[in-house]
């Protein structure tokens, strides 16, 4: 969990191998079927040409088949940078011109997490995860020509994170403020 005293409190929940089916669907349902949950679609970047038979992509589509709570993260670009099929299929999502399913899905790509972490903490100062998570960008629009600047690394997640956060809350402000108004008469 993530607290702060300016922010509801925001829950992660990882389901490492859900495409491998380790993670049973009951659990999937538990977490994917609430209405303020974000869901995460994670693909490593050499499987980005065959996301539409991807898991995760199926099981987001259930729940949220407008992609009104749903994000695309295309991990380790750092490892696929020498697989132009990969790399194009990269473009095709950042650019929301991958296959139909994905179309409406927000998508960012960010390298390795192992590459990003070891840079900030061998910088040893106060700046060193913003540091990394810069030298991250600067190294994705390196291997990433072309591809939007602003779906590139760490801070583009945390800013598209944010403004799903706030799109799902303009959706629900309305609802909550209508039940206090009949909750106060």
């Amino acid at each position: 969990k993530l607290r702060t005293s300016t922010a509801p409190p925001l829950k992660l929940i990882d389901l490492p191998g859900l495409d491998q089916r380790i993670v049973d669907d009951s659990m999937i349902g538990e977490h994917a079927q609430h209405n303020d949950a974000i869901l995460l679609v994670v693909v490593p970047a050499s499987q980005a040409s065959e996301i539409s038979s991807s898991r995760a992509l199926k099981i987001a589509k259930e729940y949220d088949p407008e992609s009104t709570r749903t994000v695309g993260i295309i991990s380790k670009i750092d490892q696929a940078a020498e697989n132009p099929k990969s790399l194009a299929a990269v473009q095709a999502l950042l650019s929301n011109q991958g296959p139909p399913k994905t179309t409406d899905i927000p998508w960012v790509a960010l390298i390795g997490q192992s590459v990003s972490i070891a840079s900030a903490q061998s910088g040893g100062s106060e700046n060193s995860l913003e540091t990394a998570w810069r030298a991250e960008s600067e190294s994705l629009k390196s291997i990433l020509t072309g591809a939007p600047q602003s779906k590139l690394g760490r801070i583009a997640l945390v800013d598209t994170l944010a403004s799903q956060i706030r799109s799902r809350m303009k959706l629900r402000l309305p609802n909550i403020l209508t039940g206090l108004q009949g909750k106060s008469q």
